[in-house]
This record gives C-alpha cells, sequence and structure tokens, in this order.
C-alpha cells in the first residue's frame, strides 16, 4: 500500500494512460472489490479459519501483481488490476477483521496494531520514492510485488484463530440498526473524500515541480500523522466513541480539501498532510470499531467486509468521478472532496442521533 497509493497513477501516466483512463483504472479495483469482498466475507465465517483464507488470498494477489507488471496497454491493465483486487482488496477487510477479533480477545490492542501497519507504508513510501527518483515510475509494480509477497510470508506467521461460537448479535431493534448504517456510509463519505487526492496528488506535485523524493515525504508526513493518532486510537474511541471522531474526520477533510484547491505552496501542503490522521486515521479506526460492536464474533468478517463494500462503492464512484473532474477543473475539483466530507460528518451526526448512547464507551 506504501507504494501503490502515492505512486501507481505515476506508473499509469507512464504507461500512457490520461487523467480519465487514470480513474477508471483507479476505480476497477473498486469495482472488483464489490463482488469479491462480500463473498469472501461470509466464506471467512463459513470456514472459520481466516489466516488460512488470508495467506490464500495474499498468494493469488502477488500473482496479480507480476501479470500487471507485464501489462502494457489499457485492456490489459484493467482485466489484471481486476484480478489482483478480487483476492487484494478484500483481504484488507479480513486482516481487520482478524485483528479486531484478537482484540476483542484482548490478545492485541487494534489501534497500537494498526500503528505498525501505518509505520510499513511510511518505510515503503519513503523508501519508494527514493527508488523512483533512480529507477523511474515504471518500476512502481515490481515494488509493489516485492512488497506483496513479504506479505505473503507475514501471513503464514499468523496464529489461527478457534471458530467462535454462534452469539446474538450485540446490537438490536431497526433504529439501532439505522444508526450503525449511517455511521458506516458516514465514515465511507469521508474515507471517499480521498478519491481525488489519492489519484492525482502525485501528479498534482509533480507538474508544481516538485521532485519524487518530496512528494514520497509529502506522504510520508500523512501517514506519521496517522501513526500518531492509531497509537492511542483505542483510548480516543473509548473516550469520545465512533460517531464523533467520522464527524472530526469529516470537518477535517472540508478544511484539508479546500485547501488543497489553492494549489498550496510546500510550507501550507505539510500540515495540510498532518490532517490525515483525522480524515483517514480517525474515521477508519471509527468504523472497524462501529462494526466490532455491532456484530458478534462469528459474524466479524461478514460484518467488517459489508462495512468496506459500502465502502468500496462510495470510493468507486468517487473514483470514477475524480477523472473528468481532474480533467476539467485540475485542482479545484478537491471542493467536490471537501463537499463529500461535509456529507460524511453530517450523516455521522445523524448517526449519533440514531444511537444517542454509542458514542462513549457506556454503550
Amino acid at each position: 500500500m506504501g507504494i501503490q497509493v502515492p505512486y501507481l497513477p505515476l506508473w499509469f501516466q507512464d504507461r500512457g494512460l490520461g487523467p480519465e483512463a487514470i480513474g477508471i483504472a483507479l476505480a476497477v479495483p473498486m469495482l472488483a472489490r464489490l463482488v469479491s469482498t462480500p463473498l469472501l466475507g461470509l466464506l471467512s465465517d463459513r470456514l472459520g479459519r481466516p489466516k488460512a483464507l488470508l495467506a490464500a488470498l495474499a498468494l493469488a494477489a502477488a500473482c496479480g501483481m507480476a501479470m500487471l507488471a507485464l501489462s502494457v496497454d489499457f485492456a490489459a491493465i484493467l482485466v489484471t488490476l481486476a484480478f489482483t483486487a478480487l483476492a487484494w482488496m478484500p483481504s484488507l477487510s479480513l486482516l481487520d477483521s482478524y485483528a479486531s477479533r484478537q482484540a476483542r480477545a484482548g490478545r492485541a490492542d487494534y489501534g497500537k496494531a494498526r500503528q505498525w501497519g501505518s509505520a510499513s507504508f511510511l518505510v515503503a513510501n519513503l523508501v519508494g520514492g527514493a527508488l523512483l527518483g533512480m529507477l523511474g515510475a515504471g518500476s512502481v509494480v515490481l515494488m509493489m510485488l516485492a512488497g506483496q509477497l513479504a506479505y505473503v510470508l507475514a501471513t503464514l506467521a499468523l496464529p489461527e484463530l478457534p471458530r467462535p461460537e454462534p452469539r446474538p448479535a450485540p446490537i438490536t431493534g431497526r433504529r439501532a440498526r439505522l444508526g450503525v448504517l449511517a455511521g458506516i456510509v458516514a465514515a465511507a463519505l469521508v474515507q471517499a473524500s480521498h478519491a481525488t487526492l489519492y489519484a492525482f496528488a502525485s501528479v498534482s506535485w509533480k507538474a508544481q515541480g516538485y521532485s519524487l523524493a518530496t512528494i514520497g515525504v509529502l506522504w510520508a508526513v500523512g501517514v506519521a500523522a496517522e501513526m500518531a493518532l492509531f497509537r492511542f486510537g483505542t483510548r480516543l474511541v473509548v473516550r469520545f466513541g465512533p460517531h464523533v471522531l467520522i464527524a472530526v474526520g469529516g470537518i477535517a477533510a472540508v478544511v484539508r480539501f479546500a485547501a488543497m484547491a489553492t494549489d498550496p505552496p510546500l510550507a501550507v501542503l505539510v500540515p495540510l498532510q498532518m490532517l490525515h490522521a483525522f480524515t483517514f486515521a480517525a474515521t477508519f479506526l471509527a468504523m472497524v470499531e462501529l462494526v466490532s460492536r455491532s456484530v458478534s464474533e462469528h459474524r466479524s468478517g461478514t460484518g467488517q467486509t459489508a462495512a468496506a463494500w459500502i465502502g468500496s462503492i462510495l470510493m468507486s464512484s468517487a473514483n470514477v468521478a475524480s477523472g473528468p473532474l481532474w480533467a476539467a477543473f485540475g485542482p479545484m475539483a478537491f471542493l467536490v472532496s471537501s463537499a463529500i466530507g461535509l456529507a460524511g460528518a453530517l450523516a455521522a451526526l445523524l448517526a449519533a442521533r440514531l444511537q444517542p448512547h454509542s458514542s462513549g464507551s457506556g454503550g
């Protein structure tokens, strides 16, 4: 992810793709996720062997990345992206389910565990930026493949979890279930506000004359900020609750992306990237926690992948829209991102009203 998120658009550009094609290419993994994520979530819960499924998906995704590295024309790129995403994208939600189950059992702190994921993202981000400066944008997918092979080995080292006993869902009642759904949609909206950033920030910064190493540092600032939030994230979500974190993330997205629309200088970009702690990390942690509180353990995989499915719908739509918006308006397209963040904040407030006692730790 530390290579894919900031640098894959540059690889697309190196392959000759224009803004509209880049938007479509980035949407393909999200669309593929719509098909495979809920099915694999159900399969994970049915099999009761999440570690084995994670390892199999990791290997399949590595094969897909190897094929992507050999792809040149647009159609081949889309096909190999879709194949890779069918395995890769659902594994992210299944890994969240695995980690949240470990946290529920008292064997791990999810926020701190997620911090290490961000740390690996940061290392890949910085090393990738330096290597790209030497090897060029054509090496992006090969670096992604190297990281994926390391992930395959990591999944093989995970302990298998015992099959949980079926229990009733913690959340019952139509109003409460609507509150959970509204909270998931709110978090997904704030996450979707990042679509233009992920697709065109590196392209925009490169056009402004920043080196690939500088672009890598800018992405690294955001990741360092999210690491800081994840470090204390569990305490924050217990103290304030998921809905408050989502609302704060949405408000931060309004500020961040409205400022990005002005093509700010480097001195302003750095603090804007630090807002990633709220626009991404706070909302992500809140959504995982909201689902974890709302489903029984034996439905954890289904719950997390269902939330990811909703997020994929919104993110893929935003990705498809980002290409034409960028082609037509350039950096002003970030104003749409700002509006999406505002919608997420408002949806979080609605969700809190539907579940007035779910914001804190008291339930």
